[in-house]
């Protein structure tokens, strides 16, 4: 029965050795923009008004539900938007709740800073509002 014996490396300072024989494959050459010939560093900056190819659309449908008279609002935000917005746009149309409307989406309360984008809605979505019951 035969034993395999490989060679160790051993580390020396100034000289260093290596197992591996032969060239290294040859390089693929990437193409470069003429600006990148004689740089040595880049940096990217970001675009503003940049819109990546793959994301959603920018405006969302949005409906509200009001839960205690059945009637239902429906409106289009941008996805920058905030919830706070959505409230301001919901009791231009219905002043009646301006002390208590607080809204929830895919059951769970929405806060007022919180944007739409943050929420990760499709093209439509629809809010319930609802009460907040303080005491048992």
């Amino acid at each position: 029965m035969a034993t395999k014996v490989s060679r160790a490396l051993y580390y020396t300072p100034g000289q260093v050795e290596c197992a591996a024989k032969g060239d290294p494959p040859a390089t693929v050459p990437q193409p470069f923009h003429v600006t990148f010939k004689s740089s040595t560093h880049a940096t990217l900056q970001a675009v503003s008004g940049a819109v990546s190819p793959c994301s959603p659309p920018a405006l969302v449908r949005v409906s509200v539900f009001n839960g205690s008279d059945s009637k239902m609002v429906h409106m289009v935000l941008e996805r920058s938007d905030t919830i706070g917005k959505l409230q301001k746009m919901y009791l231009l149309e219905r002043p009646d709740l301006s002390g208590s409307l607080h809204l929830a989406c895919n059951g769970k309360p929405v806060l007022e800073h919180q944007t739409l984008e943050e929420l990760k809605l499709k093209e439509s979505a629809m809010f319930v509002t609802y009460q907040k019951c303080i005491g048992g």
